[in-house]
């Protein structure tokens, strides 16, 4: 999984022109996310997110900009090379995901995988009160720490059955707020480390705007 996920980064940091864009539907779920994303028709509100993305693994350091777009029963991730050319397009709805690459090469992974990673972030909090709370779902243990006002200032996620061994853990700066970020503005930075297969993505704000 590593090795897919680096594919990606060395796309985005090191890419020099879009090629024309090619459109597939993946059909395979990866082994290494159990977690059922969330449809997004069933997210109320809508919002347009810019952000930078700073990736950290075990081959250096890579940077690019991506922007996350809800709207009605659509999820739409936009990845930018540093050109400032699009890098892939992937899109979600109830009938599934589309991705449109404009990559030199195909991914050699589900491109939902990189959607994982932002369900998780964003969508994938524990609906019950308290300021530490946890659940099991999907074959996992996702648990919240929160501070006395309710927002999240962490989340994480572990196998219940074993392997990959580590911890995911998603971290939330001066705290997500209730519906953030939906109706509520995200916080400057937040970092995602992947226990499970070694990268880290810090993860900071430049625009949002409820639409």
């Amino acid at each position: 999984m590593i090795a897919r996920l680096l594919v990606v980064l060395v796309v985005l940091g090191l890419a020099c022109g879009p090629r024309g864009g090619e459109t597939t539907t993946p059909t395979v779920e990866g082994p290494g996310y159990p977690t059922q994303m969330v449809d997004p028709a069933s997210i109320a509100g809508d919002f347009v997110v810019e952000q930078e993305v700073r990736m950290t693994h075990p081959r250096g350091e890579n940077t690019f900009r991506a922007v996350l777009q809800k709207r009605g029963g659509e999820l739409v991730l936009l990845g930018l090379a540093p050109h400032g050319g699009r890098a892939f397009l992937l899109k979600q709805t109830a009938a599934g995901v589309e991705f449109e690459s404009f990559m030199p090469f195909e991914l050699p992974f589900p491109p939902e995988y990189i959607l994982h990673d932002v369900h998780r972030t964003w969508f994938l909090g524990v609906s019950e009160l308290g300021t530490d709370v946890s659940i099991e779902r999907d074959g996992e243990r996702v648990r919240e720490r929160r501070d006395a006002s309710g927002a999240i200032v962490e989340r994480t996620f572990e196998r219940l059955d074993g392997p990959p061994e580590g911890t995911i853990v998603v971290r939330y700066g001066a705290g997500l707020a209730p519906n953030a970020p939906v109706t509520a503005a995200p916080p400057d930075e937040v970092t995602f480390d992947n226990g499970w297969y070694g990268y880290r993505a810090t993860i900071r704000t430049l625009r949002w705007q409820p639409l």
